[in-house]
């Protein structure tokens, strides 16, 4: 028996193959959530944003992100969620890794370039390593964001002034030995909580990248900020192993290339050249003498032992000096 279509049957028909080619894009659209304990406007998060924007034009669309910022909770809270599944992507300088927290320790690398030579080296090789099996995940690169810096209460003549005050500080090592070394009373503190441990008096003073720090306006409750550098962040740019192979070789390829060539640009040197009108936007909120600068032309050679003893311990014998001459 032949069936005869009708003619408004055969126009329907016609629709819906039509629209089957577009349906079957839209189901194979890839969206992957990212998250970032500071706010939108740190650096972190508006270079995320372009990273993701040219691997979303770069893949046709089929690669989207959704961003958190700031929403989710802090450092620690983040990765471990990326790690269990409920995201698939994080960015931060927690790692809970000693290979990566001793790098925080002050004056461990001379300035972000070096940082950048010593983290495409063996250090940064086994550095990455330690992270991505702890955590089953993939690191895309580190984002030198810029400096770390004090933020005080009360103003400090030199560093030894740190002796006996209560400073926050994330659960990174190099960070707390910093801390440590000249006195201070490290106290760490989720990056989320820090305007209201300033506000209520918790801690003296906080030891966190300036660009944040700005950018979360810790200067509305903290009236000092000393310029000197205090260490330098170096953000971890994580995927999990999930999310990396839902991308096809050609997608995985789109976004580590774009990342390893945005970073430079993006990251670092904007990062550099961002800190002095993160300066002067402290100024302005506090006035001249809230901006403290010390004599720390020393201090790389004051904190050597420090930090040959944690790149000694962590990487074994002689990485101090591999460091030193990298």
């Amino acid at each position: 028996m032949t069936t005869m279509l009708t003619r408004r049957a055969a126009i329907q028909a016609a629709a819906a193959a039509a629209l089957l080619p577009a349906a079957a894009a839209a189901q194979s659209k890839l969206t992957l959530r990212y998250a970032n304990a500071g706010n939108a406007q740190t650096l972190s998060n508006t270079f995320n944003a372009k990273l993701f924007a040219e691997v979303t034009e770069k893949t046709g669309g089929r690669v989207n992100f959704t961003i958190f910022a700031g929403t989710l909770g802090g450092e620690q809270k983040l990765l471990e969620s990326m790690a269990l599944g409920g995201l698939d992507m994080y960015n931060g300088a927690y790692s809970g890794t000693r290979e990566f927290d001793i790098l925080y320790s002050p004056y461990f690398f001379r300035d972000g370039a070096q940082a950048g030579r010593v983290m495409k080296g063996p250090l940064g090789t086994k550095a990455s390593e330690v992270l991505q099996k702890r955590y089953n995940a993939r690191l895309l690169g580190v984002g030198r964001l810029g400096s770390y810096n004090l933020m005080l209460k009360q103003p400090i003549s030199k560093f030894a002034d740190l002796k006996g005050r209560k400073i926050r500080t994330a659960s990174i090592e190099g960070c707390v030995e910093g801390v440590k070394f000249f006195g201070g009373d490290p106290t760490p503190i989720p990056f989320d909580q820090i305007y209201l441990a300033l506000q209520q008096g918790i801690v003296d003073g906080v030891l966190t990248a300036l660009n944040p720090g700005v950018s979360g306006k810790f200067y509305e409750v903290c009236k000092y900020v000393v310029a000197d550098d205090f260490g330098l962040a170096l953000d971890k740019e994580v995927i999990s192993n999930a999310a990396w192979h839902k991308l096809n070789a050609a997608e995985q390829k789109t976004l580590q290339d774009s990342f390893d060539a945005l970073e430079e640009p993006e990251y670092y040197q904007v990062g550099v050249q961002k800190k002095q009108s993160d300066l002067a936007s402290w100024e302005k909120a506090n006035g001249k003498d809230s901006i403290i600068t010390l004599d720390s032309s020393k201090l790389y050679d004051e904190l050597a032992p420090l930090n040959k003893r944690l790149a000694d311990s962590v990487f074994g014998p002689g990485a101090w000096e591999m460091v030193q001459k990298t």
